[in-house]
């Protein structure tokens, strides 16, 4: 009887002991993945770009523990195809969703990414990870196709930092118990607050300009800004460009602020790849233009991008090599385990920083907003050139020796241009791999004066 009860007893410790390993959780290797997008953030006003302004603290020292790309471009001048190719890892023609139809002052349709497409998130969703995306620019609403993939997903209408902030403080329990789960979370942040119009964001406005007021502010930034933008006016005004100037630097401030807070609250920071950069750029005057999404000069498609490997490996490394903002999904699919479609035409950037890069290609950027303003570009590793289709125009630029692309040297370089103006033909001929639909409800008042405000009108 003894016996029997000694093993009795050690049969029941090696069935709790069984249990016991069975419910221990079993942590991925997949890394958590952030990506945050800060709207309309040229490079060259960030501190680690070279911008002696210091209102981006929280992103400067995000580089120092990062891997950041010196020369990154965007595959558009505007949020749409640029984010569509983002998230899709091919160029603006290739997804089809290249421009809204405007007519009378309203938008009649817009372009919509098909669900053909594996999007990034899709691909990191069918790898294990649960997915979250919030955006504050509502051009990126679950209605035109961007939310693919995302399990928790909001687009607010152009707003600021703050329901932004709201809604991942909302969701962080969630990110966090996934997180203590043992499994994988992927984050998407897009915050919109540098985006035109550019508003009065005390403090971060006064640290950068004290002399500022609020009236100022709402009169040449945004009631008669389009009016006065016409007109010429900043042109021959340039302390009212640099008050443009000084409103925008504080909404970049105001971010980095958002940015610094995030990164400090999210789960398994040490050991997720982040990756920080913009959906295009702003111009203030060079190449008589404002805002974005007019042509495809540098100040318009030049963004950072800064990527955090897990334990910070090769933090504080600057790369050279001119990328595109395409090759983010291919780079996050292999550092993740997640399907890279066959499709993609980015590249992993993996071996740049194992400094077994392949020689530099050739990128493309296109903006095709309206018919009369269809734009094209190709960069080299020296060369960028730039036809505006409906004019004919070509420029080629030596973006070594003239990063700010004010002297042409079209006709001086005849082999160089010839050969890149083969490439745009060749990027041109291309159809798209899978059409986009369109979205055709008419535009609500609020909304028309919305996007009149903002410049797509």
């Amino acid at each position: 009887m003894r016996k029997r009860r000694v093993i009795f007893l050690i049969l029941a410790l090696a069935l709790l002991a069984a249990l016991a390993t069975g419910c221990k959780v079993k942590k991925t290797t997949q890394p958590p993945v952030v990506l945050i997008i800060i709207d309309t953030l040229r490079a060259d006003h960030v501190g680690c770009y070279g911008y002696e302004r210091p209102i981006t603290p929280a992103l400067d020292t995000f580089a120092k523990n990062s891997i950041r790309f010196a020369n990154t471009h965007a595959a558009a001048s505007w949020t749409v195809p640029s984010m569509t190719s983002l998230f899709t890892g091919v160029y603006p023609w290739q997804h089809g969703v290249v421009y809204a139809e405007v007519a009378n002052g309203t938008v009649k349709s817009q372009q919509v990414l098909s669900d053909q497409f594996q999007t990034m998130a899709e691909s990191l969703k069918d790898a294990g990870y649960t997915t979250f995306g919030v955006s504050a620019n509502y051009h990126m609403h679950e209605q035109y196709g961007m939310s693919q993939g995302f399990d928790h997903y909001k687009a607010f209408w152009f707003k600021d930092r703050f329901p932004v902030d709201k809604q991942i403080k909302r969701w962080l329990p969630k990110i966090k118990q996934v997180h203590k789960q043992g499994k994988p979370y992927f984050l998407y942040v897009h915050y919109f607050d540098p985006h035109h119009p550019y508003k009065f964001n005390d403090p971060y406005t006064h640290r950068v300009n004290p002399e500022i007021t609020l009236g100022e502010a709402d009169e040449f930034a945004n009631r008669k800004f389009a009016e006065l933008a016409v007109e010429g006016f900043f042109w021959e005004n340039p302390d009212k460009m640099q008050l443009l100037i000084d409103l925008y630097d504080g909404e970049i401030a105001a971010c980095d602020h958002s940015v610094g807070r995030l990164l400090k609250h999210l789960p398994g920071i040490e050991d997720a790849v982040v990756v920080i950069t913009s959906d295009h750029g702003e111009a203030f005057g060079e190449h008589q233009n404002m805002i974005h999404g007019r042509d495809l000069y540098g100040e318009e498609v030049r963004v950072p991008l800064m990527i955090k490997l897990p334990k910070q490996q090769h933090a504080g490394m600057v790369i050279d090599h001119r990328v595109s903002l395409i090759d983010v999904f291919p780079t996050l699919a292999a550092m993740t385990g997640a399907d890279a479609p066959d499709i993609l035409v980015g590249i992993d950037l993996a071996p740049l920083w194992a400094k077994n890069a392949k020689p530099e290609r050739l990128l493309f950027s296109g903006t095709e907003r309206v018919p009369k303003q269809v734009w094209y570009a190709a960069i080299g590793p020296r060369f960028k050139l730039i036809n505006l289709e409906s004019a004919n125009r070509w420029e080629l630029y030596d973006i070594v020796a003239n990063p700010g692309e004010t002297e042409n040297v079209f006709a001086r370089e005849k082999t160089i241009a010839l050969e890149y103006r083969r490439a745009i033909a060749e990027q041109r001929r291309q159809e798209p791999l899978h059409n986009p639909g369109i979205t055709g409800e008419p535009m609500s008042d609020e909304l028309r004066d919305t996007l009149k405000g903002l410049g797509y009108l």
